[in-house]
């Protein structure tokens, strides 16, 4: 098959998009629904029940927890036979996870329904999700086929996030958790109707592939790099997963914490979220940039700038407690910050170790973002309850940041390169 095509090998429209499609529905849907849309829900759900800021956030902490183990168990059941059948599963518990926040009178009934949400998060959204894609998709279109996904999911998300609002503002925010509900159930439903395998399923070749000399010369020379093993015995390499935790914990922060400090700078619910949108629309452009940085010069170059930048943003955020225009601040870090996550944190093993066990270190940085997300909301929570405002807190954001830069210059100066030329040395 051609390494890019949007037609199959009878001349019809690839069932892969039809994959990426249902991926980005999917993961908008219901992962922006579980995690990206929080903010929305700060302000009304504690000012209305009379909960503090921390207590309510950390549902998010018992949410993630619970998603780092599901994954843990979960993630081998994701084959062929059982991938739809166990998608479905979560979707469903998703939906009741939903109206039992909607339901909710205390802050028990929160943390009770975050189990079975956390559930939802881990076995339906963007692990099986970016599995089905890169079954569809070769190595020479992967890359494409993944990135699109991104940005569907990122165009859902912004049109979920401005429907929430909306509602919440006309109905109050138990009407938006049944939205949020909705959108699960209606994933659940293109998940039925869609998901599919793998192109073999539907007697189709797979396009992306490497020619077929190309891949004899590929499985010839073997996948170089150093041994999991090996590098998991490096102090280089916690620092990086550390790294990893660190940045999650401020866009985490930020995902919920964001929209209602600039509520309590003095802009309106909609101008938050009008913000929180346009900011992503931008993020569809800037994060190809960042990427575009990472091939074209050095990794370290986009590794520490894009940390700085997000440094910079939390910067801004706390200099809204004393002038609403410093949003601009903010927002000029913000839509580069952000691929100090998605972009540049499963970048960093590749970067040191080479090819060799790049799924089980990929796995280990998914597991530290875990952790990340667990707290950071959370945490952040704490900090606003303790200091009686967002402008400490936020600089407090800013210096973990800044260390998150630090060990990413340290992770990515050339003598931590991988090189096939000294692998030996660096097996002993």
């Amino acid at each position: 098959m051609k390494s890019f095509s949007f037609k199959d090998e009878n001349g019809k429209f690839y069932y892969g998009w039809w994959i990426v499609i249902t991926g980005a529905i999917i993961t908008g849907l219901v992962y922006s629904g579980i995690v990206s849309v929080t903010g929305v829900f700060m302000l009304p759900v504690t000012q209305d029940l009379g909960l503090s800021v921390a207590a309510y956030s950390f549902y998010l902490t018992i949410m993630s927890i619970t998603g780092i183990i599901t994954l843990a168990i979960v993630s081998k059941f994701l084959d062929e036979k059982r991938i739809k059948k166990i998608m479905i599963v979560a979707g469903m518990i998703g939906v009741i996870s939903f109206i039992g926040f909607a339901s909710a009178k205390s802050l028990t009934m929160f943390y009770i329904f975050a189990v079975p949400q956390g559930f939802c998060f881990a076995a339906m959204t963007m692990t099986p999700c970016q599995l089905l894609v890169s079954n569809w998709f070769g190595e020479k279109a992967k890359g494409r086929a993944i990135s699109l996904l991104l940005t569907g999911m990122t165009l859902v998300y912004i049109a979920e996030l401005n429907i929430l609002n909306l509602v919440i503002g006309k109905m109050g925010w138990r009407a938006g958790y049944i939205v949020l509900a909705v959108c699960v159930a209606i994933a659940v439903l293109i998940a039925a109707k869609l998901v599919v395998w793998s192109p073999e399923k539907k007697g189709l070749k797979r396009i992306g592939d490497v020619e077929n000399d190309e891949m004899e010369r590929l499985q010839a020379s073997g996948t170089r790099g150093i041994a999991f093993s090996i590098a998991i015995r490096k102090p280089i390499t916690w620092l990086v997963l550390i790294s990893c935790s660190l940045a999650v914990i401020a866009s985490s922060s930020i995902l919920q914490h964001g929209i209602p400090t600039m509520v309590i700078a003095g802009f309106s619910a909609p101008q938050a979220t009008a913000i929180t949108s346009i900011l992503s629309l931008i993020m569809v452009v800037t994060g190809p940039v960042v990427g575009w940085i990472c091939d074209r010069w050095r990794l370290s170059i986009a590794a520490v700038g894009s940390a700085l930048c997000f440094a910079g943003s939390a910067v801004g955020l706390s200099l809204l407690s004393v002038s609403k225009g410093a949003v601009i601040v903010y927002s000029a870090f913000y839509i580069f910050g952000v691929a100090s996550i998605n972009i540049i944190s499963p970048l960093l093993m590749n970067y040191m170790y080479g090819e060799k066990d790049m799924p089980r270190l990929i796995g280990y940085v998914n597991m530290f973002v875990g952790i990340g997300g667990a707290f950071g909301a959370a945490g952040l929570g704490a900090l606003y309850e303790h200091f009686g405002s967002y402008q400490i807190p936020w600089l407090i954001m800013a210096a973990i940041l800044a260390v998150v830069a630090v060990i990413r210059g340290i992770s990515t100066t050339k003598k931590r390169k991988y090189c096939p030329d000294n692998e030996g040395a660096e097996s002993k």
